[in-house]
């Protein structure tokens, strides 16, 4: 036999096939552990929307209630909305308002649908409270 003639160690077909079954298996059996930290993020990412519409809820009545009216003219303003995030919208951080979807006092995101849960304004605002942003879970 010849020197050229020799042939190199290689991969057969058998051998490249067990390979590839092998990274299937570790595939199906890593990908459904995946699934449920979806959930979790979803979830995170819904307590924080939470947070921010509470924290521009109270930016918000300062701001109005600091005009002339004061508390009264903040709170006549938002029993008078018909869409409650709408008065949010200088308050938020642009990327949270478009993630948003407000009709009346419910508010809902993609991840608040991830989460099986919706945000809702209290409503009315009544004299000796303030409003707050409450989690709903949804059925």
């Amino acid at each position: 036999m010849s020197e050229t003639a020799k042939s190199t160690p290689a991969f057969s077909l058998i051998e490249m096939l067990v390979v590839v079954a092998i990274i299937a298996v570790l595939a199906a059996l890593i990908f459904p552990s995946i699934s449920p930290m979806r959930g979790v993020a979803s979830e995170r990412t819904a307590r924080q929307q939470q947070a921010e519409l509470q924290t521009a809820l109270g930016n918000w009545i300062s701001a109005v209630s600091g005009d002339a009216g004061g508390l009264a003219a903040a709170r006549s303003a938002y029993n008078a909305a018909n869409n409650k995030l709408s008065l949010l919208s200088n308050y938020l951080q642009p990327g949270t308002y478009t993630n948003l979807v407000g009709t009346g006092t419910a508010v809902r995101s993609a991840a608040l649908t991830t989460s099986g849960a919706r945000l809702e304004f209290s409503a009315p605002w009544n004299v000796g409270g303030y409003p707050t942003i409450q989690w709903i879970n949804s059925p």
